[in-house]
């Protein structure tokens, strides 16, 4: 069993970002993310450096794997994490994933490379793995005391899988882990409803589908944005007039503090 390295300057690190310096010397900015984490794998593999790619990262919420997943790009010796971008600037969201990855997989450091940068040890962005979370907590009451107890226990359910998974991770990560902790409270919830519109009493057949709709009146909506814009929570309120839920609530887990990012909205103040 192999140990896992305490220096964040080792030598096997400094050789991995040599690799990665020879590969965007050669090809410089401008390709795929795919395109790069071939040639890497290419000069990894020419330099002896142990490796695997696309490794398979289950989502694992309090014991039950859900029904999504990840791949990390690059594990280097079953402990360094390479995290590929091929973009103009690294968005704070890569990092957040990246530390995400790191403590689901239980690795202990990453490097986040972004083949995208007109100098590579510019686009590189290196963390290790903490057990300390800067997670901000949701108290019950405060700023959402005026809320129902259902919409209460959905915002607590709510704060308890960011803290649980972090950020960085795609919609889809959130609904899934949202949903089976509700249902963990006892909480009847529906999920790929279809959408009913109706136009001159005719019914549209759409392939939109509801988000969660929870206990047959509140909708839960989970978003990934730096923000909700007007137009997403615009979005949203459509779906809640074409369901039959009363109320919704627009969870964004992409965003610093959740509590911030937390919209209700109703059916009666849309009339």
């Amino acid at each position: 069993m192999k140990t896992q390295h305490e220096d964040l300057g080792s030598e096997l690190t400094k050789r991995v970002i040599a690799a990665a310096i020879a590969v965007h010397r050669q090809f410089g900015p401008g390709l795929d993310e795919a395109d790069y984490e071939r040639a890497l794998h290419l000069e990894l593999q020419a330099m002896g450096i142990e490796h695997e790619c696309q490794v398979p990262l289950p989502l694992i919420y309090k014991g039950t794997k859900l029904d999504c997943g990840y791949r990390m790009d690059i594990v280097v010796a079953g402990w360094l994490l390479l995290e590929l971008k091929a973009v103009e600037k690294l968005h704070p969201l890569y990092e957040a994933q990246l530390l995400t990855y790191l403590r689901l997989a239980r690795l202990k450091l990453g490097l986040l490379m972004n083949f995208g940068s007109l100098v590579l040890r510019d686009g590189i962005v290196r963390r290790a793995n903490s057990s300390l979370s800067e997670a901000k907590f949701y108290v019950p009451g405060g700023e959402f005391q005026i809320l129902d107890d259902l919409s209460c226990e959905v915002m607590d359910a709510a704060f308890e899988v960011q803290h649980v998974l972090g950020s960085g991770l795609l919609r889809s990560a959130y609904e899934a882990a949202l949903a089976h902790e509700l249902k963990m409270r006892g909480l009847k919830v529906e999920q790929r409803q279809p959408v009913n519109l109706l136009y001159r009493e005719q019914l549209i057949p759409s392939a939109k589908e509801l988000p969660m709709i929870i206990e047959g009146c509140l909708m839960a909506s989970c978003v990934c944005a730096k923000i909700i814009e007007p137009l997403l929570l615009a979005r949203q309120k459509s779906l809640l007039a074409a369901s039959t839920a009363e109320t919704g609530l627009c969870l964004n887990f992409h965003a610093p503090s959740l509590a911030a990012e937390v919209r209700r909205f109703s059916k009666q103040a849309q009339n």
